[in-house]
């Protein structure tokens, strides 16, 4: 069991899932609370401001979770959470789009409605989030974006007059 454990967690994905989890968990949970107590009082844009408060809080959490035991961050702390920040703050602008249109459009307006339609907006934002951070906010220096080749120059360029030309192949980054 402890080496299925080691061989698990050694998976960037299985630990997004855990740490990115909790966190989550914990964000929701602060996202519930403040939306049922100002859906209690009336307050318009219940939604809107319960995930502001949510993001705020939760954001340096998350970073510093997801950095230390999701991807191992190794580069300077301050330029990964300007990173960081920037992938979730668009999540956060995504979550009060999605989350007016449910409200305003759609019609959901009772806080149970609500709940649901963020849990839902949740679950397409962490993928779409995990990809990002994986991608841009942590990568290692000098490593190319996943997904992405680097072209290599031949270092055998021609000497004999002939016009020169540059070969080019393809590595993976």
């Amino acid at each position: 069991m402890r080496d299925l454990m080691a061989a698990v967690t050694k998976r960037p994905e299985v630990r997004y899932l855990v740490f990115g989890g909790l966190n989550t968990a914990f964000s929701y949970l602060l996202f519930s609370l403040c939306l049922l107590a100002l859906h209690a009082w009336s307050v318009p844009g219940d939604y809107a401001i319960a995930i502001t408060f949510s993001w705020l809080v939760s954001n340096l959490t998350s970073f510093l979770l997801q950095r230390r035991f999701v991807f191992r961050g190794t580069g300077r702390p301050v330029r990964e959470f300007i990173k960081f920040t920037s992938v979730t703050f668009g999540s956060f602008l995504a979550n009060l789009g999605l989350s007016w249109f449910s409200a305003e459009v759609l019609g959901f307006d009772s806080a149970t409605e609500k709940l649901v339609s963020q849990l839902v907006v949740t679950v397409v934002l962490v993928v779409i989030t995990y990809v990002l951070h994986r991608s841009f906010s942590f990568r290692k220096t000098g490593a190319e974006p996943a997904g992405m080749v680097a072209v290599e120059e031949d270092p055998h360029g021609t000497d004999d007059g002939e016009s020169a030309r540059s070969d080019t192949r393809m590595v993976d980054g």
